[in-house]
């Protein structure tokens, strides 16, 4: 059992390498505007890590692995490989993207309710407490991605989106309306959902129910979820939706330049031993960083 159990270790290393390796050119190659990257390298990674927790009791090469159980989906955290506090959350079964009918079912619940669980790594990266105001989780349209397996980034939040959130969004739950300020030089829907998880909510059904013309076509959606902080010091989220390009405005030139995606909202500090510099907010920089590998997977 035990020499067994080695040569699984071996042959799983040798999974996680190649998924590894697969996912590093992908990011790179999209970067600097290349040839096509491989849009299931993050699937292969998936599967690698479910393979792993399901034979090997261990979750690497991700953070975290939750098998299914019970109705309740698994799903699969691995820690950004470029970006200091970046974390993405992404189910262990097959789902392409936002416009993916599991994506809108109502145990997608439980997919966000994970990733904002996530926000506790987020600080921990960072090396100090975040409030809930400056944590967004974000999902970018099929447009805006370059990985065809569904997938929610959690990390900072552009200090200056947190700043026009606090003193302009809507304080109470109700319908959706039109933010009244620009947000990176874009407009924005926005609805207030008073509760202070995720258990229950089911974001994308939310967008798809209160937005016709995101319902028409979620394959263009661009969604952002953001801690707030409610009427009578409540604790609730910010579910922020905006309709993103027909296409790729230049085939796998770099994606930071994509203005309606939705991850430019977050504010990546790069990896550094000692210090963290807070990153531009520009329309046409939008993270700051033009090499950016994996902002909008």
């Amino acid at each position: 059992m035990t020499i067994q159990r080695h040569l699984w270790g071996l042959l799983a290393r040798d999974r996680v390498l190649r998924a590894l390796l697969t996912l590093f050119v992908t990011v790179s190659a999209s970067s600097v505007g290349s040839a096509p990257a491989h849009r299931n390298a993050l699937w292969q990674v998936v599967q690698t890590c479910a393979f792993a927790a399901a034979h090997l009791g261990s979750a690497f090469p991700c953070e975290e692995v939750v098998l299914p159980k019970q109705g309740a989906p698994g799903s699969a955290l691995i820690k950004s490989p470029r970006f200091r506090t970046e974390f993405l959350l992404m189910p262990l079964a097959a789902v392409a993207g936002i416009e993916s009918p599991p994506v809108r079912e109502e145990d997608s619940a439980q997919l966000w309710h994970r990733a904002w669980e996530v926000r506790n790594r987020v600080s921990a990266s960072l090396g100090r407490y975040l409030p809930r105001t400056a944590v967004a989780l974000a999902v970018n349209s099929r447009t805006a991605r370059s990985q065809d397996q569904f997938h929610i980034h959690v990390d900072c939040l552009a200090a200056s989106v947190e700043k026009k959130l606090a003193s302009t969004g809507p304080k109470t739950e109700g319908p959706w309306q039109l933010f009244p300020l620009a947000l990176m030089g874009k407009r924005y829907w926005i609805k207030a959902v008073d509760r202070p998880d995720l258990a229950a909510t089911n974001v994308a059904g939310i967008v798809a129910a209160g937005l016709p013309q995101a319902r028409r076509a979620m394959h263009r959606v661009n969604i952002v979820v953001v801690g707030a902080e409610l009427a009578h010091a409540r604790p609730g989220f910010y579910i922020l939706a905006k309709l993103g390009a027909l296409r790729r405005r230049a085939p796998f030139r770099s994606r930071l330049h994509f203005a309606m995606s939705a991850t430019r909202y977050l504010e990546r500090p790069m990896a550094a031993p000692d210090t963290v510099t807070p990153l531009k907010a520009g329309i046409e920089v939008i993270l700051g960083n033009q090499d950016s590998g994996i902002t909008d997977l």
